[in-house]
């Protein structure tokens, strides 16, 4: 017996095979579908953690990893489940900086130091929310802070930089 016809009598695995069966019928094997609770998708069998289930194994994994964000944001910053959208909300839906609308999750800023003074009166969640300063993308907060340094003076200096270049006051002075 050849590959050819092994794979044709024992089907080759797919999702639907149309080879033909052991029997020879030449019909197609098919997975039985369901929709899903949650997301109303026609979703096969597979999708679904039993031939019980309810809910797509996708949905789950979404739900659970929810879940697991919103149990950290109250454990670390001592959030409610609604909290961290109404500040996404306040801020325009961006950057408290820059204005971007990342299609990521905007990082929580908050002050370190203020957060550490807190610590001294306040159990270290509570102290944290108290420090929470806004939502900032990514760049904003993991680059254009820290290289300042948290310091004010430092960034108007910056601006003050941006706005006058010393450099054109050099280079455009000959005549």
């Amino acid at each position: 017996m050849g590959i050819r016809s092994l794979s044709q009598s024992i089907g080759c695995g797919q999702r639907t095979c149309t080879l033909r069966s052991a029997t020879g019928s030449g019909a197609a094997m098919t997975e039985k579908r369901r929709p899903c609770k949650r997301c109303g998708k026609n979703r096969a069998e597979r999708f679904f953690v039993s031939s019980r289930g309810r809910v797509c194994v996708t949905c789950r994994k979404q739900r659970t990893r929810q879940a697991a964000r919103n149990q950290r944001l109250a454990d670390t910053y001592d959030l409610q489940v609604g909290e961290y959208e109404q500040m996404v909300a306040a801020q325009g839906g961006g950057c408290a900086i820059c204005g971007r609308q990342p299609k990521y999750r905007l990082d929580i800023d908050h002050d370190h130091k203020l957060a550490a003074v807190l610590e001294a009166d306040h159990p270290p969640p509570l102290a944290v929310r108290m420090s929470i300063r806004g939502l900032l993308c990514k760049p904003c907060n993991r680059r254009l802070l820290p290289a300042a340094r948290d310091n004010i003076g430092t960034l108007q200096a910056a601006i003050r930089y941006l706005a006058s270049p010393p450099a054109l006051e050099v280079l455009h002075a000959r005549p």
